[in-house]
């Protein structure tokens, strides 16, 4: 088993397997086009053979922290590594892009302890509730844990944010 960066022709399976978890609300859907769009951020887990396992996606909020999301393996994959071996990999990728944060949403955070994630307040993470959590359908009844490892972030860089602070002075 290995883990490699996704690649287009992987978009097939990755949307089938999201879909096929997203009607019980276990993943949050993703439309073929936002799967194209974001197939960079994405990670597929496969045999030695090249049989696809699972996908999960690295998504990179700045340089203060990354999400782990839209981890998730085929039904005859569970039990055998597939979802390990892929958040390994992105815990990888967020290393080396120097995110000193890592967090992820989860139902099942015993899972993710392994890898030494923490649960968390969700406040402590603004960036990923102004841009994913308020426009989700569960916001006022969400039962997933809040998940960090590492320093959780200071900053913010997405929201409302007062423009006096951004200014910068044009230089001619």
């Amino acid at each position: 088993m290995r883990a490699r960066k996704a690649r287009l022709p992987d978009a097939n399976a990755i949307h089938g397997l999201i879909r096929s978890l997203s009607y019980d609300g276990t993943l949050l859907p993703r439309s073929f086009a936002e799967i194209y769009e974001n197939i960079r951020d994405f990670t597929v887990a496969e045999t030695d053979e090249g049989e696809f396992l699972g996908c999960g996606a690295l998504h990179l909020y700045g340089p203060h922290l990354a999400e782990i999301r839209s981890i998730a393996v085929s039904e005859k994959s569970k039990k055998q590594g597939a979802g390990g071996c892929l958040v390994e990999a992105l815990l990888e990728e967020a290393e080396s892009h120097c995110v000193p944060c890592v967090c992820l949403f989860t139902r099942i955070p015993g899972f993710f302890q392994r890898f030494g994630f923490v649960q968390v307040d969700r406040t402590a993470l603004p960036d990923k509730i102004y841009k994913d959590c308020a426009n989700c359908p569960r916001l006022n009844a969400c039962d997933e844990f809040a998940m960090a490892r590492g320093t959780l972030p200071d900053t913010a860089v997405l929201g409302p944010v007062r423009v006096e602070e951004h200014l910068v002075p044009l230089q001619i």
